[in-house]
């Protein structure tokens, strides 16, 4: 894809009938955690109404039934969306791939642990583990990435891959920012541990999610078209530059301090990520229909 300028719209009914498939974001798209977008549902509401396909594409590593029924929660109905993918389910699979040949050690929230449970997978501890299954801070409101150096050392000196469930590496919870597994993760690689990552933007979440809607060889002979609609450069943008479907960027989520009335300089963004290769297509403020 050659580089041009982000197009700014005003709402997504502009472009929809482009598209067939819509790859959607939850997390500073869809909601902040504690409610969602009354603007973003009405969106669903719309391309429900057009035909359109809609997966919700999320880094939660959690399993997608946990994640619906915190959505149904919030106010996010089933019967707005025909999928919802997490990294937490492409995690869980390879959980139960693997769980009779290795020992897991969990790092992150207790919350999290249904990713194991539910499938009876064994959790050992760090001394016995053969892998590291990172799920995030264990508290992750209080607490810091500088307080996990020494079990991230004690890792990497007995040199423990790490799976990263959650490649985000910040949220922003009602008004306060979190870190996220990703950022565990990006400290252990920086001191030399191993990490394989699941979810946004590794390709494997977004084709397992169109075979699971049986529509992944319509994509492949071109016969659909997709598209990305998030928050995070990191994730949901390169995860749509590399499965070379067009995207559109939600300004107010984890990048609201850029904002400088209702505009963002691109370029400065994406240079503080490191991605200025990177092709943003469309963005909006807020997801607004």
């Amino acid at each position: 894809m050659h580089s041009t300028k982000p197009h700014k719209i005003e709402g997504l009914k502009q472009i929809f009938e482009k598209y067939d498939v819509y790859f959607i974001d939850l997390w500073g798209v869809m909601h902040n955690g504690v409610e969602c977008y009354a603007e973003a549902i009405t969106v669903l509401k719309e391309l429900k109404n057009h035909k359109k396909k809609v997966i919700l594409i999320s880094n939660a590593p959690r399993p997608s039934r946990t994640v619906n029924l915190f959505l149904e929660k919030i106010g996010l109905p089933r019967t707005l969306y025909d999928l919802l993918i997490t990294s937490g389910d492409i995690t869980q699979q390879y959980l139960i791939e693997n769980k009779e040949k290795k020992k897991f050690y969990h790092l992150g929230p207790d919350r999290d642990k249904d990713l194991f449970e539910n499938e009876k997978i064994h959790i050992s501890n760090k001394k016995e583990c053969d892998e590291i299954i990172c799920t995030g801070l264990t508290f992750s409101e209080k607490e810091d990435i500088q307080e996990y150096e020494a079990i991230l050392q004690y890792f990497k000196n007995k040199q423990t891959p790490m799976i990263c469930a959650n490649p985000d590496e910040v949220v922003i919870r009602g008004t306060k920012l979190e870190y996220c597994a990703g950022a565990l993760a990006k400290k252990y690689e920086e001191m030399g541990g191993k990490v394989t990552y699941y979810g946004k933007p590794y390709l494997d979440i977004y084709s397992t999610a169109l075979k699971k809607m049986n529509i992944l060889q319509l994509y492949e002979q071109k016969k659909i078209i997709p598209f990305a609609i998030g928050d995070n450069l990191k994730t949901d943008i390169k995860g749509a530059n590399s499965f070379n479907i067009s995207s559109l960027l939600i300004l107010n989520g984890i990048y609201k301090d850029f904002i400088r009335n209702d505009e963002i300089n691109f370029e400065e963004l994406k240079s503080s990520v490191n991605l200025q290769q990177l092709q943003i297509h469309y963005y909006q403020k807020d997801l607004i229909w």
